[in-house]
């Protein structure tokens, strides 16, 4: 029998806390995310609470079982009817309405849904400006817990197969099936279950002001259909939170990735949606520069989607992805997307790093710059400390998710990884043109400096933004120019113009800030939204070239 390691773990630095689960397992895809979910629901006796980025009462569970309502809204009224003892917490982040598409109204409002009177739905709307509430947490009756890159919500339900054009995966009021995503959580008991509900009853208290009683069932609400990956299993909790008026920030997540990336000896596996974290890109090239490093394997997301992410993050990607290139100097970095010609790509939306079959870690939070320091996030770590049956179900984890990514078998995966040795020459050796499969980031266009700058600027900083650099994040020469010696003082008309301009701009945040009150209250649709998104951008870029203009007058 090995000997036990020293736990890479140590609370208050890089975890909140290390905790010991009975039971663990990784649920990959909304399949059976959502099965799992709904059978401990269901067991439920006390509470089930839920802390998301999104929640939607019209979400398909997809369980065909007699008697049990199908869409989430009417299943949770259902569970609480037939319970009189059992509460429903719901805390969602409250958006602004530049996320506001493909999102219902406010709970209770008139259009949303109508929980019953023991369902207690609120919106978090304490994270600072930027900032996101990004946490996707659940806990139930305070035993059993998931955590991971899902939540409770339309689009993201799918099979292992991520066939094109499935009939089940398609939303409420739509006609054509929403495309393949992949995705996985992490369920956990015992004393991790319990670590969890602290975090998310924080959460709570944070968001509304009130404490949470403390969870007592008696009962086991571990899912009878749900078999563990892991037995008797160490597991870490790994926070982000941005510093606030009464508290300092929390970089737990940041620390522990960064003591993942430095105690790697053979391999980094990292699926993730995002690519952008400098800090985590930094430690990685460092470890690349090695002559006897690790392999470093990442599998990404191909497309984003949105006005604002779509070219944003894929300029940082790109940027990351390069540097880490020119950083390889022993041919040990390979980074993939899933693709199938003629089909739409599969949504990778997964936050997953295996290291050495040593460690495994799931979580909310992305591999980028605004999860390391900005959003609400919670990871959790599982940890083997050389415990072989631990190691061997970590492998074969990472082996099954490969092996879905390239759609082939998992005993033709290992036997090639037995074979080559190498994560990346495995991949190479089993990769195809024809069908599912990986292919290669080949075609990376250089992405322009405006992009750039939005990117760090905006859509993903590390911090939060004042009002002066969210400004800022939409002129990329004034970020980009050195310090130049003072210049003669602008005229003064040129001065009550630009006091005139920042007065504008800042009444335009406040009206925005307003119409999104309002916009809650009243349920307007996201044509609204986009109107108002279309009328900050317009103002941003005159602010933009307004400046320009400026720099050029004043030299």
């Amino acid at each position: 029998m090995a000997a036990e390691l020293h736990s890479l773990f140590q609370p208050g630095r890089n975890c909140y806390r290390a905790a010991r689960a009975r039971r663990a397992a990784l649920l990959v895809n909304g399949e059976a995310y959502f099965r799992a979910f709904a059978h401990a629901a269901l067991r439920a006796t006390e509470s089930i609470l839920v802390v998301a980025w999104d929640f939607h009462s019209q979400t398909r569970l997809h369980l065909g079982e007699a008697g049990v309502p199908d869409l989430l809204g009417d299943f949770l009224n259902f569970l609480v009817r037939r319970n009189r003892r059992l509460r429903v917490l719901i805390l969602a982040w409250d958006y602004p309405l530049v996320f506001g598409r493909g999102r219902e109204p406010p709970a209770g409002s008139d259009g949303g849904w109508q929980p019953h009177r023991r369902i207690s739905v609120h919106y978090d709307s304490s994270c600072p400006l930027g900032a996101a509430h990004h946490q996707k947490i659940v806990v139930i009756d305070g035993v059993v817990a998931f955590c991971g890159g899902m939540d409770l919500t339309l689009s993201r339900w799918d099979t292992t197969l991520h066939s094109t054009a499935d009939p089940r995966r398609m939303n409420v009021g739509e006609t054509q099936p929403y495309g393949p995503v992949h995705d996985v959580m992490l369920a956990v008991d015992s004393g991790a279950a319990r670590a969890l509900q602290s975090v998310a009853s924080e959460r709570w208290r944070q968001a509304t002001g009130r404490a949470l009683p403390v969870a007592s069932a008696d009962g086991d609400p571990w899912p009878a259909s749900l078999s563990a990956t892991f037995s008797h299993v160490d597991v870490a909790l790994a926070r982000t939170a941005a510093a606030n008026s009464h508290e300092p920030a929390i970089t737990e997540v940041e620390t522990l990735h960064l003591d993942l990336i430095a105690a790697a000896k053979r391999s980094i596996y990292i699926e993730n949606q995002y690519f952008t974290s400098r800090v985590l890109g930094d430690a990685l090239a460092a470890r690349l520069a090695e002559p006897e490093g690790p392999e470093v394997v990442v599998v990404l997301r191909h497309t984003s989607s949105g006005w604002l992410e779509a070219p944003t993050m894929s300029a940082l990607r790109t940027i990351l992805i390069r540097k880490l290139r020119d950083a390889d100097a022993y041919g040990r970095f390979h980074a993939w997307y899933p693709h199938t010609p003629g089909e739409p790509g599969c949504d990778l939306h997964s936050k997953l790093m295996i290291v050495d079959d040593e460690w495994l870690r799931v979580g909310s939070a992305n591999f980028a710059n605004r999860s390391m320091g900005l959003d609400t996030e919670c990871d959790l770590v599982l940890e083997a400390r050389g415990d072989a049956s631990t190691r061997a179900a970590i492998a074969s984890v990472r082996n099954a998710l490969l092996a879905e990514h390239l759609g082939v078998p998992r005993t033709d995966l290992q036997n090639a990884l037995s074979v080559t040795g190498s994560l990346g020459a495995t991949i190479a050796s089993l990769a195809t043109a024809d069908g599912r499969s990986l292919r290669r980031f080949e075609h990376l266009d250089e992405p322009a400096p405006a992009v750039v700058a939005l990117a760090n600027g905006v859509a993903d900083p590390e911090r939060p933004l004042s009002m002066e650099e969210l400004i800022a994040g939409f002129d990329p020469a004034a970020a980009k120019a050195p310090a130049a010696r003072p210049a003669a003082p602008a005229p003064a008309v040129a001065g009550r113009i630009s006091n005139l301009l920042r007065g504008t701009i800042l009444g335009i945040l406040i009206g925005t800030l307003v119409a999104t009150l309002f916009a809650r209250r009243l349920a307007l649709g996201s044509r609204a939204a986009l109107d108002v998104v279309w009328l900050l951008v317009v103002t941003f870029g005159a602010i933009a070239a307004f400046r320009w203009v400026m720099r050029r007058w004043r030299t």
